[in-house]
């Protein structure tokens, strides 16, 4: 009930279609143990509370935790003996150790051992653990083979590296486009230096390896991208840096364990230290299974400690119509990475960079308002990178004292983002003070601020405007694309100008619609002449407005032909899914009563429908939502159907009521008093509809469980989803390219 960047209409929409009826696969997830204890102990609670259809959930992992969950699937004798398989498995490794002396700069001696292979036509893939390592690395090459050179050959992976650059590093480079492929030939040796980003996830086929020692689990990750299919011999050499401390249960404990397992591994050829440890997956498998539970956890990465979770949490996140925090309802970030100490895994901040951000500063937009245009137009994987948040914050700070080296006043708006998509103004100068919390939050600066590099990597020396990548034209997913545009007007006219490159037209993109529109410049009150009216507009295919808010679809349908359309969509799921009678009634009905409220003069206003004409549902213009006066629908739908004999004398009346009621996010649990119907109803009419809708909300819930009643909400919406996506009739028609469900 909690998902990234959604607002009231998404949480319990997502909540609904994700946690019924679903096989949740859990890659990697020695990765995340804590979002893995988070997932089962949820499927548990479903199970507690008889959901029918309660979540599955799968571990995909190659070093699950000793502990294990639940019945594993391992290769069988006879899996074993398949030739491929068994190619795989005897893959040739051979591990060398290299204990380094006192004030050895982990960093140059791989980079000097890495060139060992330098004349070779090989692949040579270097791991260390640190980010800042990896760097030294690839300069240490860099200057040893030559710009040009370096630049042909050498290629760096790290978690640091914002979504864009790596998608680009992913297609386009030559280095690492090699290390998927072992057929591909090469001329000269090429390097890729990693973090533990290239530990999985990945089918790197490297020829040789050099890297810092990890723990057990990341050794055996790491040794999975070098000679992976088998047929060649492989060498490993591991560079081994004096502990720095000795602490059960601590990261470099579990290194100091991993050492002594590594050191048991049989040894290849030659006996002696010359020879080298047998490093194949056989050979680890037999060691892991040689050594005891408590063993392998000591020497795996130390695990966080999980949060414990109670239904009186639960509960709370289900509240998802009250945005603000409220007690006893955390933010979900422990539940996802865990209870841990600084040394285990350290919290991380992520970073993107938006051109929106300084005309929405400049234009004093407030933060509700801001917190809503990012949730509109939210932050893509592709826009974002992540780091560890101190590293982010100590580079927040060194980029500030560059810019002010011309300006020693310089500063730049920012917006912070949390987990629920609420946003907050601060500035460079206040994000990069120590004090600021910034764990698991998006701190989104201004493109012109600078602080990103080449590579996609935070860098407190690139002072040069970065890239936003925030547009996308959605060749690839269609119906997923998007653009920002300024929506221009004066009494010359109008004009749309491109956020992104400025480019200047007198009407919107074909093929996009608008999905959010925030004003930035209004002429002032009672002024002689109008002036320049200014909006940031969000244009977006028109699936996926659809997708995100069905009441402003931008095309024209009455109120009678979508009711019906939304009618037949509900039966048809009640049908495909087999719902029981008198449940799949209550949808129908519900779909039937949904946007009955939308029949008042005020909402018709808000619609630009014609004074005395045909009530619309959708229409191709609205006024600003300010016009509404803090009006839902859904809350005069209900009081309409709350009215009806028929309604009430349903066996499934609540359910009724309670759908067509959250249809657009609220009634869990409330509605806003603002939100009431005064056109039709009375006061004491709306103050009892609106204490009865938290009253049903408990009973449903309790009733049909917390992901339950979610999932049936979200059936109505679906319905409402496909009846919006379907092409109006006559005149008002979209393309067909555009409209097509």
């Amino acid at each position: 009930f909690s998902g990234y960047g959604d607002g009231r209409y998404g949480r319990s929409h997502h909540a609904g279609l994700i946690g019924q009826d679903a096989l949740i696969v859990h890659d990697e997830a020695h990765l995340t143990p804590a979002f893995g204890y988070l997932l089962r102990e949820i499927a548990r609670c479903q199970e507690q509370a008889n959901e029918p259809r309660r979540i599955r959930v799968m571990e995909l992992s190659a070093t699950p935790s000793a502990a294990g969950n639940g019945s594993v699937l391992v290769l069988k004798p006879a899996d074993q003996e398949n030739p491929g398989v068994k190619a795989r498995l005897t893959a040739a490794k051979t591990l060398h150790l290299h204990p380094l002396k006192d004030g050895t700069a982990i960093s140059a001696a791989i980079a000097a051992r890495v060139l060992q292979y330098e004349g070779e036509p090989v692949k040579v893939l270097a791991y260390v653990r640190r980010p800042e390592d990896a760097r030294e690395v690839v300069t240490a090459l860099n200057r040893r083979l030559g710009g040009s050179e370096g630049e042909r050959r050498v290629a760096l992976l790290t978690g640091t590296i914002r979504g864009h650059e790596r998608d680009m590093l992913v297609r386009d480079n030559p280095v690492y486009r090699a290390m998927l492929d072992p057929a591909v030939p090469v001329e000269n040796t090429l390097y890729l230096v990693s973090t533990s980003a290239g530990e999985v996830g990945i089918d790197l086929d490297a020829d040789h390896m050099v890297c810092d020692l990890t723990t057990l689990d990341g050794m055996i990750q790491r040794l999975g991208r070098l000679n992976r299919r088998g047929g060649r011999s492989s060498r490993v050499d591991v560079l081994v840096e004096k502990p720095k401390a000795k602490v059960t249960a601590s990261l470099e404990n579990a290194i100091a364990k991993t050492r002594t397992a590594l050191e048991a591994l049989p040894r290849r050829g030659a006996s002696g230290p010359d020879g080298g440890f047998d490093a194949s997956p056989q050979a680890l498998q037999d060691l892991l299974e040689g050594m005891s539970g408590e063993e392998v956890g000591e020497a795996f990465s130390p695990c966080p400690a999980p949060a414990p979770l109670a239904d009186v949490l639960l509960d709370a996140w289900s509240l998802t119509s009250i945005a603000s925090a409220m007690p006893n309802r955390p933010d979900v970030d422990a539940y996802l990475h865990g209870l841990s100490p600084d040394w285990a895994e350290p919290p991380e901040t992520f970073v993107a960079w938006r051109k929106e951000v300084g005309a929405l500063h400049e234009a004093g937009v407030d933060e509700p308002t801001v917190g809503r245009w990012f949730r509109a137009c939210r932050i893509q994987p592709r826009e974002r990178l992540r780091d560890r948040t101190k590293r982010v914050q100590e580079t927040l700070q060194r980029l500030l004292k560059a810019h002010r080296r011309g300006n020693p006043t310089e500063d730049f708006p920012v917006v912070l983002l949390d987990g629920r998509g609420q946003a907050e103004w601060s500035s460079l100068s206040s994000t990069a003070h120590e004090g600021v919390e910034l764990a698991f939050r998006t701190i989104v600066l201004p493109a012109e601020a600078g602080g990103l590099n080449a590579q996609g990597m935070l860098d407190a020396g690139s002072t040069e405007p970065a890239e936003d990548v925030a547009d996308f034209p959605g060749q690839d997913t269609p119906g997923a694309g998007r653009e920002r545009w300024l929506h221009v007007r004066d009494e010359t006219g109008q004009r749309y100008e491109r956020l992104l490159t400025g480019e200047v037209s007198d009407s919107p993109p074909e093929g996009l619609i608008e999905r959010e529109r925030i004003p930035l410049r209004e002429p002032l009150e009672g002024a002689e002449e109008e002036g320049e009216q200014r909006d940031l507009l969000l244009l977006a295919a028109p699936r996926q407005v659809a997708g995100d808010r069905p009441d402003f679809v931008r095309a024209v349908q009455s109120l009678e032909e979508h009711s019906q359309r939304v009618l037949e969509h509900a039966r048809d799921i009640a049908e495909a899914l087999g719902l029981d009678p008198s449940i799949g009634d209550a949808l129908c009905q519900a779909a039937k009563w949904h946007d009955r409220g939308k029949n008042r003069c005020i909402w018709q206003r808000y619609a630009c429908a014609e004074p005395g004409g045909t009530p619309l549902a959708k229409s191709a213009k609205y006024l600003s939502g300010r016009a509404l006066g803090g009006y839902r629908h859904e809350f005069g739908s209900l009081l309409d159907a709350g009215a009806d004999a028929q309604v009430r004398a349903h066996p499934e009346a609540d359910l009724i009521l309670h759908l067509l009621a959250a249809h657009h996010g609220w009634a869990r649990p409330h509605f806003e008093p603002g939100a009431f119907d005064h056109e039709t109803f009375t006061t004491a009419d709306n103050e009892h509809a609106a204490g009865e809708v938290m009253r049903r909300f408990a009973r449903l819930q309790q009733r049909f469980g917390r992901w339950g009643l979610a999932w049936l909400e979200s059936l109505l919406r679906c319905a409402d989803i496909a009846a919006s996506r379907e092409p109006p009739r006559g005149a008002n028609a979209l393309r067909t390219d555009e409209a097509h469900p």
